[in-house]
């Protein structure tokens, strides 16, 4: 258990450090930016692809491949249609149309900026190999199944959706996923780089970890959960995403006959906070963007305290 402690501790220990560069002004709005589009462009997809074409092929992947990807399209399902229910019935959120944001939000996850590297440093390249499967899956949610739970409880004449095939294309056509999907045909058909390219790249790759949790602590120091708080609903419904859906989650897939490294990844990808990418996704849909932003900020907060404490758990639980 101390190990478990010293690996979580240490990672959120950068998180901090880049709260206090950006508090200080040493990493500023500006220099986000640029170490954002290096991170997305450059260093993610070095560590996608190492991580996926140095995992061992075996008789089992392709079967677990296939059902962490059906499994990531159930969750995104079944956790929308939860959370519009608890938002309109438990919460009773209004306006309504401010129920399909929160819904929306409440099945996004950060799997992908945020959990890659944590996946990564808590339980290696075999792990990670499924969460950028099941990243895939919930990439095409935000622009398939979102625009349809934005617009559920919204009231008179409604703008017609802009959700058309060249968004989902659009959000398969970026580096990472087009990385993802070529190192998984390489792993399957057994190509290979160079030895000297491929250490390049993993050592490329190595720095995802460090530069990506700078970077959440740069987005901490942004944002504003004192004023955030003062909406009750939006904390209420951003708690119960952050203790609920893991919870949830792991009581309905810990029963299944499928691998044990499928069944964690399914359930610590749902102990990540709001997706940053459902923002844009809001707006232009024409809702409460302003609102999304804020669930996915205090939701990115509370991961500091939820994301160690099921990490810890799933660590013990799956013995790694």
């Amino acid at each position: 258990m101390g190990l478990i402690v010293e690996k979580i501790v240490s990672i959120f220990l950068i998180m901090a450090v880049g709260f206090v560069a950006n508090r200080t002004g040493v990493l500023p709005r500006e220099g986000n930016k640029f170490l954002t589009n290096l991170l997305i462009k450059v260093i993610a997809p070095c560590m996608i692809f190492s991580s996926i074409t140095s995992k061992e092929l075996t008789d089992d992947t392709f079967t677990a491949t296939l059902y962490t990807l059906l499994g990531a399209a159930l969750f995104s399902v079944c956790a929308a249609v939860l959370g519009w229910v608890l938002c309109k019935y438990l919460l009773r959120v209004s306006p309504l149309e401010d129920v399909g944001v929160y819904a929306f939000v409440f099945a996004s996850l950060n799997s992908g900026f945020m959990g890659f590297p944590i996946t990564l440093a808590l339980f290696g390249q075999d792990i990670l190999y499924f969460m950028v499967v099941h990243n895939i899956t919930l990439t095409l949610y935000l622009y398939t199944l979102g625009p349809i739970i934005l617009s559920m409880g919204s009231q008179g004449p409604q703008k017609k959706s802009v959700f058309d095939l060249r968004s989902v294309l659009a959000s398969l056509l970026n580096i990472n996923t087009i990385v993802a999907f070529v190192s998984i045909i390489m792993l399957f058909t057994g190509l290979h780089l160079p030895a000297l390219l491929f250490e390049s790249i993993e050592t490329i790759g190595d720095a995802t970890v460090p530069i990506s949790m700078l970077l959440v602590g740069v987005q901490l120091g942004e944002s504003n959960p004192l004023k955030i708080i003062k909406n009750g609903k939006l904390v209420a419904i951003s708690v119960l995403k952050m203790l609920l859906l893991p919870v949830l989650t792991f009581l309905a897939v810990n029963w299944l006959p499928i691998l044990p490294e499928v069944k964690l990844c399914m359930t610590f990808a749902a102990v990540f906070p709001g997706a940053v990418a459902a923002v844009p996704v809001v707006a232009i849909e024409g809702k409460n963007s302003l609102t999304c932003a804020e669930m996915v900020a205090f939701t990115t907060f509370l991961s500091v305290a939820t994301v160690p404490l099921f990490a810890a758990f799933l660590m013990h639980w799956y013995g790694f």
